[in-house]
């Protein structure tokens, strides 16, 4: 008996068409709905995941850097610690060597000698004034000169020798007499230089009973006024404009201005006028080297002479 020919279908053609169309749906609805899928998040969340990875690079750089300056710093760290060893060791060895040292001085013999009187100290001599042939002798200053400036210093630092100033200032008016002129330039910093003249302007007094009289009162008046800085360039600058044969400058403190600058400055203005510029160190003025130095090396250089007054 023949065996009937069978054949097994496992899809027929209205199956596939429907697998056919789904897929087509499939295809189609996912072509549609793609470009949704990147906006499902908010706007920036792809900026912002772009961020956070370069900002997670960054960090593990800095790490890295850190890493290396950690073992950089320990390696120093290790140095250093076996450098102190070394220093340790060597201070041992000297604290050691000095101890022998000691021990051997302490060993020595110690001869006593009879003690030795001291000689009485010498007298200072008398300060020599050059008096002969002078026109004009006070405070140690000589001079031939006739005609003066005194160029007073009227900073802050003056109130604590105010007194003195003013006595030193009188003391130099009283010999005057009427064969000599004279004017008073005070000077400040407040903060701008000012300066207190008399007589005013550039102009010279005949020194009368009646004038000197003035000027021991204006002299008097100036101790009100102390305050600011010390502007002795601009000063002297201003005392140069007189018609007088010398300057008196009298100070208790650097200037304003470099000193240098000062000396070489007033030096060559005073090159051909040969002007006589005297300096005179108020107060406490040897514990001020650079003072002295300063009025020391501007009168020797201007043809004039330094003196100090103390309390």
């Amino acid at each position: 008996m023949r065996t009937p020919d069978r054949e097994t279908s496992i899809f027929s053609t209205s199956a596939i068409d429907l697998f056919a169309a789904s897929l087509g749906a499939f295809l189609l609805l996912f072509m549609i709905l793609f470009p949704y899928y990147r906006n499902a998040g908010p706007q920036d969340a792809f900026s912002q995941t772009l961020d956070l990875v370069e900002k997670r690079r960054l960090a593990a750089g800095e790490a890295r850097d850190l890493e290396a300056e950690q073992r950089r710093m320990q390696d120093e760290l290790e140095d250093l610690t076996e450098a102190n060893a070394g220093l340790e060791e060597r201070l041992s060895r000297l604290r050691t060597m000095l101890n022998d040292v000691n021990r051997q001085v302490a060993d020595l013999p110690v001869t006593v000698s009879a003690p030795i009187e001291p000689e009485p100290p010498e007298p200072e001599p008398e300060p020599v004034y050059l008096e002969d042939g002078v026109e004009f002798s006070i405070l140690g200053l000589a001079s031939e000169s006739r005609s003066f400036v005194i160029v007073v210093d009227m900073s802050g630092s003056m109130i604590n020798y105010q007194d003195l100033m003013i006595r030193s200032v009188l003391d130099i008016l009283e010999p005057l007499d009427e064969d000599n002129e004279f004017a008073i330039l005070g000077y400040q910093g407040n903060p701008e230089p000012v300066l207190w003249r008399f007589p005013g302007g550039e102009n010279l007094l005949r020194a009368t009973p009646e004038n000197l009289r003035q000027a021991s009162e204006f002299t008097r008046g100036l101790a009100r006024k102390f305050v600011g800085s010390t502007p002795t360039h601009f000063a002297l600058q201003a005392a140069m404009e007189y018609p007088a044969s010398a300057i008196i400058l009298m100070s208790d403190g650097e200037p304003n201005s470099p000193p240098g600058f000062i000396i070489e400055n007033i030096s060559d203005r005073n090159q051909f006028r040969q002007t006589e510029l005297h300096t005179v160190a108020i107060g406490d003025y040897t514990h001020n080297r650079n003072l002295v130095l300063f009025l020391q090396t501007l009168s020797r250089l201007n043809n004039g002479d330094f003196v100090g007054v103390s309390r």
